[in-house]
C-alpha cells in the first residue's frame, strides 16, 4: 500500500473536518461547513470516506475535501494529508480552513444554474412502465403532471450506460430530482442512491411550489415517488384546481422565499411514518402553520408506510 493509501485509509472525512476547524459535525445529514447551508443538505457516507454536497453536486473523498476546505490543488490537498500523517503536532497547530471572516476570503462563486437533460414527455410504453413500477391503478395523475411539466422522461448517462429516467421539478427551474426508469439505483453516484438531484439544484426548494398560486389546495409530501402518488390519489378524489409540492429530503426545511407562498392555502401533509419521517412533517406542520396555511397532516397506521406504500396497499386516504 502507498504512503497516500495509507494516509486515506489512517484519515476519515471526520478527522480531517475537526483536523480544518470546520464548522458543525459531520454525518449522513449535516450543513455544508463550505458556505451558509440553513437545511442540512450535505452527507458523509461510506464509513466516514465519502462526502456529497446535494445543492451543488459536488463531492468526493477525503483528498477532495481538504481540496475544497483550503481551496487548493488535489496534489496539494494530498501533500496536506501525508504531512497530517506523519505529524506530531497538538490541535493548536494543525492549519485551519479559510472562513468568510478572514482578510483574503475566497471569492463569492455564484449559483450555479439548474443543469436540466433534454426532457420530453416519454412514450406510452415508458408512461405504463412508470405507472405499473410505482403500482398505480391508472394514469390520472402521471397525466396531469405531464400536463403541468412536473413531470418529464429523459435519457442521462449513469457510469458507461445511458438510461432512460423520469425527472419531476417545476417551472421555477429551482430544484429538479430524476429517478431511472427501470428502478435501479444509479450505479455511477457515490453510495448507488435511487434519487440523483440534478447538479445546479437548490435541494431545500419544494418542487411544485412555483405553481400553488393557482390552486387553494395543496398536496404536500416528501420525495418524488410521494408527488407521483399525491397527484394518482387527487386525480381519482379531488375536483381540480389542486396542485402538488414535493419536499425531496427528510432533513430538509422548507425556505422563507417559499414559505410566502402557502399563505391561505389548505395544506394535506402526507407523513411517512418513519422516525425522519414524522420529524419533517412536525418542522414542516410548523413552518406552515407559521406561514398562514392550514394543515391536515395524514399518516398510514402501518409503521414504515409512506404515502405511495398506503395507495399500492389500498389503504383508504381521506383528503376532503
Amino acid at each position: 500500500m502507498s504512503a497516500l493509501a495509507e494516509a486515506k485509509a489512517a484519515f476519515t472525512i471526520a478527522d480531517a473536518w475537526h483536523r480544518l476547524g470546520l464548522p458543525g459535525q459531520p454525518s449522513k445529514s449535516c450543513r455544508s461547513p463550505f458556505r451558509d447551508d440553513r437545511s442540512p443538505s450535505f452527507s458523509v457516507f461510506d464509513n466516514g470516506t465519502r462526502w456529497h454536497d446535494h445543492a451543488d453536486g459536488t463531492g468526493g473523498d477525503v483528498i477532495d475535501l481538504v481540496a475544497t476546505a483550503l481551496n487548493i490543488s488535489l496534489s496539494n490537498a494530498a501533500r496536506w494529508l501525508l504531512e497530517q500523517s506523519n505529524a506530531r503536532t497538538s490541535r493548536r497547530d494543525w492549519p485551519r480552513a479559510r472562513r468568510a471572516t478572514q482578510a483574503n476570503p475566497k471569492p463569492a462563486v455564484a449559483h450555479k444554474p439548474l443543469l436540466l437533460p433534454t426532457m420530453d414527455k416519454g412514450t406510452i410504453s415508458e408512461l405504463t412502465q412508470l405507472r405499473r413500477q410505482r403500482g398505480f391503478q391508472h394514469f390520472g395523475g402521471l397525466q396531469i403532471l405531464l400536463d403541468r411539466a412536473q413531470l418529464r422522461f429523459a435519457t442521462m448517462r449513469d457510469g458507461a450506460e445511458e438510461v432512460r429516467c423520469w425527472v419531476i421539478t417545476d417551472d421555477s427551474r429551482r430544484n429538479a430530482q430524476a429517478r431511472r426508469l427501470d428502478g435501479l439505483p444509479w450505479q455511477g453516484l457515490p453510495g448507488k442512491p435511487k434519487a440523483k438531484t440534478l447538479p445546479g439544484s437548490e435541494a431545500a426548494w419544494p418542487i411544485g411550489a412555483s405553481r400553488i398560486h393557482e390552486s387553494d389546495t395543496v398536496l404536500f409530501c416528501e420525495g418524488t415517488p410521494d408527488l407521483l402518488a399525491a397527484a394518482t390519489l387527487a386525480a381519482f378524489e379531488l375536483q381540480e384546481p389542486w396542485e402538488t409540492v414535493c419536499m425531496i429530503g427528510a432533513g430538509l426545511s422548507i425556505p422563507e422565499d417559499a414559505l410566502s407562498l402557502f399563505e391561505g392555502k389548505t395544506v394535506f401533509l402526507f407523513v411517512h411514518n418513519d422516525q425522519p419521517g414524522i420529524e419533517a412533517a412536525r418542522r414542516w406542520h410548523g413552518q406552515l402553520t407559521e406561514a398562514g396555511a392550514t394543515v391536515t397532516a395524514l399518516c398510514s397506521d402501518s409503521e414504515g408506510r409512506d404515502l405511495n406504500d398506503a395507495l399500492t396497499a389500498g389503504e383508504p386516504i381521506l383528503i376532503a
